[in-house]
């Protein structure tokens, strides 16, 4: 099967999964037949419509933009952090030894536990952003160190025998073995990253925040418009998901180039 085929076979898939998605959807409305239990599709859609563009917009989009915001930081803020940890545990194995208890602690922590207590000793907006970059920063730590892992030992010595200088080494060896995998995990951490922000601000009422507006539209049993925030963010998610993954092609070009150059 050629790479044109597989491509559209994939996305047929794709289609046929989100149309099998809206069907279950349709047929649960259809039998609940109760509005604030299981909301239509067009009552759904009609309240999505006025979250973006009606009078509810100007309360969605600061919503929305401080959601994204806290979610980027989050994300920036535990790709520092693993980077530098797994930098250490490459370099040294006792190192990675003394991390990998906290990495775990903080893995196997409970949301809702972090957040319960974070509200003690931070503000109500800070508070999904730390909750988000503890959640983030085991997970981004375990693919860096693997990445690292990954990297072929016999062209590092190689590199070794030849006294290649440390700048060749990393741009000529390192990255373009590492990247790959990374850049392919960027768009589900980000997405991720969006999942446990909007939780969190749910739990800790943050405002604005998309998760303050899923909680008000709860409380006053307006179920249509949960969906509608619900399916925002799943839409906003996949979009996240399908750009990083054109991040790929970067290190497929970078790659090739470097493997041009070598024959």
């Amino acid at each position: 099967m050629n790479n044109a085929k597989f491509k559209l076979q994939n996305i047929l898939i794709s289609l046929a999964a989100v149309a099998a998605m809206w069907l279950v959807w349709l047929v649960a409305a259809l039998c609940v037949d109760d509005g604030y239990v299981i909301p239509s599709a067009g009552d759904t859609f009609s309240e999505l419509g006025s979250l973006l563009f009606g009078d509810g917009a100007p309360s969605y989009w600061r919503a929305f933009g401080m959601t994204f915001a806290r979610s980027l930081c989050a994300w920036a803020i535990s790709f520092a952090v693993a980077a530098a940890l797994a930098a250490l545990s490459a370099a040294n194995a006792r190192v990675r030894s003394f991390i990998r208890p906290f990495v775990a602690v903080v893995r196997i922590l409970p949301v809702m536990a972090i957040t319960l207590m974070l509200l003690i000793w931070s503000e109500r907006s800070v508070v999904p952003v730390i909750v988000c970059s503890l959640t983030l920063c085991p997970l981004i730590y375990a693919q860096l160190t693997a990445a690292l892992d990954g990297i072929d030992a016999k062209l590092l010595e190689m590199a070794r025998v030849y006294a290649l200088p440390r700048r060749d080494v990393v741009f000529r060896i390192c990255l373009p073995q590492m990247l790959p995998p990374v850049l392919s995990q960027t768009g589900p951490d980000l997405s991720l990253a969006l999942k446990v922000t909007v939780s969190a601000e749910v739990l800790a009422s943050a405002f604005p925040a998309i998760g303050r507006l899923i909680n008000d539209a709860q409380l006053y049993n307006n179920t249509a418009q949960v969906f509608a925030l619900t399916v925002s963010m799943l839409a906003v998610g996949g979009l996240v998901e399908f750009l990083c993954s054109r991040l790929t092609l970067i290190t497929a070009r970078w790659t090739g180039r470097e493997g041009g150059h070598a024959h």
